[in-house]
């Protein structure tokens, strides 16, 4: 009997402990892997420190500056931002958002009143024709390219020549082809025009080429007193941003070139081949096969040429210096916030906000028709 109660209490010894919740055993730590963890955490922490600092701390800074009177003479800008509610602006904490809208200045070619904001946001917007020319042109040599043919390494070297180039080198050079002795004007049988050659770019700095003056230099009457025709924004300017946007697509071509024949790699070479044997010429599994398997490289290519593109700053400004003819918003925000002692951060900043918000918009706006285009 005694057994028979010694016997049950051990076995309800047991099924508590079976039911009791059994602690995890730790797992052993794999020194290889927490080594690379710390050596990549530590590779990370110089750009993480300097994002935070340089993109999120001065957007924060930038974004309640914005509000105030600062400016460069008036001292520390950190104690304006920290007793910010003791520098609003007199005359309200939108004052420079207002005056970036509703500023005006006088032509001097055509006496005309103009917003300035929206000549420096016309010229950054106008760059951006370059980016589906760029993308087009890119993809064909891509897709020429990605065939087997010999020597096609050497052909990828040469296109992606130009992306490592200088930049200042480049404009140099092309300030020279379109010079009004330049090597285009001879292509075009524009060097005996006006006695000295087409005039695509004043190196001088002055503007002063209208659609006018064009027409009188080539012996005829000008008809129309219209802004357009007498305002050398909508010839000189014209004439320049076009050599500008054909400068950038060729110091761009290559880079794009590279990424597209990346994605291309990647097609699916099976589904190629199905569409062969079922019929589909090349133009058809180009657009039907190719096109969706490199859709992701041409999404990521259209995102960063928009951002980049809105920003655009060392091309107008090395071509012709600072001016409301050709030089891109950034520019904008230079000439008011940082160009001289008595520049207005705040004004510049309050320039850099709207052009973050336009930039987040566009962003925002393009994802928004993948995850459409995706559905």
């Amino acid at each position: 009997m005694e057994d028979t109660v010694i016997a049950n209490e051990a076995v309800q010894d047991q099924a508590v402990v079976e039911a009791a919740p059994q602690k995890k055993q730790r797992k052993p730590i794999n020194q290889a892997k927490l080594q690379d963890n710390i050596w990549g955490w530590i590779f990370c922490i110089p750009l993480i420190i300097g994002t935070v600092w340089f993109v999120y701390i001065c957007l924060i800074l930038a974004f309640l500056l914005s509000f105030t009177d600062y400016t460069i003479l008036k001292g520390d800008m950190f104690s304006y931002v920290g007793e910010m509610g003791q520098h609003i602006h007199p005359q309200g904490a939108f004052y420079w958002y207002k005056y970036a809208f509703t500023n005006t200045f006088v032509s001097k070619t055509s006496g005309a009143e103009l917003n300035e904001m929206g000549m420096y946001l016309f010229n950054t917007v106008f760059y951006m024709i370059g980016i589906p020319i760029g993308m087009i042109l890119s993809m064909f040599f891509a897709v020429c390219m990605s065939r087997d043919i010999k020597g096609g390494n050497v052909f990828r070297v040469l296109y992606y020549f130009p992306c490592v180039a200088s930049t200042i080198s480049i404009v140099f050079t092309f300030k020279l082809m379109f010079s009004q002795t330049g090597v285009m004007n001879g292509i075009l049988g524009l060097d005996d025009y006006a006695g000295g050659g087409f005039q695509w770019i004043n190196l001088n700095g002055v503007t002063d080429l209208t659609w006018n003056k064009i027409i009188a230099d080539t012996g005829g009457t000008p008809t129309s007193e219209s802004v357009f025709m007498r305002e050398s924004f909508w010839c000189q300017g014209l004439l320049t941003k076009v050599v500008i946007i054909v400068m950038s697509v060729w110091k761009g071509l290559g880079g794009t070139i590279i990424l597209y024949i990346a994605g291309l790699s990647g097609v699916n070479a099976a589904t190629k081949e199905a569409a062969q044997i079922d019929g589909a010429n090349g133009w058809k599994i180009f657009w039907k096969v190719t096109m969706p398997d490199l859709y992701p490289v041409i999404f990521y290519n259209i995102v960063t040429s928009v951002i980049g593109g809105m920003q655009i700053y060392a091309e107008p400004t090395l071509f012709i210096g600072e001016s409301y003819i050709t030089s891109g918003y950034v520019s904008l925000i230079w000439l008011t916030g940082l160009n001289g002692m008595e520049a207005y951060p705040s004004q510049g900043a309050a320039y850099g906000m709207i052009l973050a918000v336009i930039i987040f918009v566009l962003t925002m706006f393009q994802f928004w028709l993948d995850s459409r285009n995706k559905d």
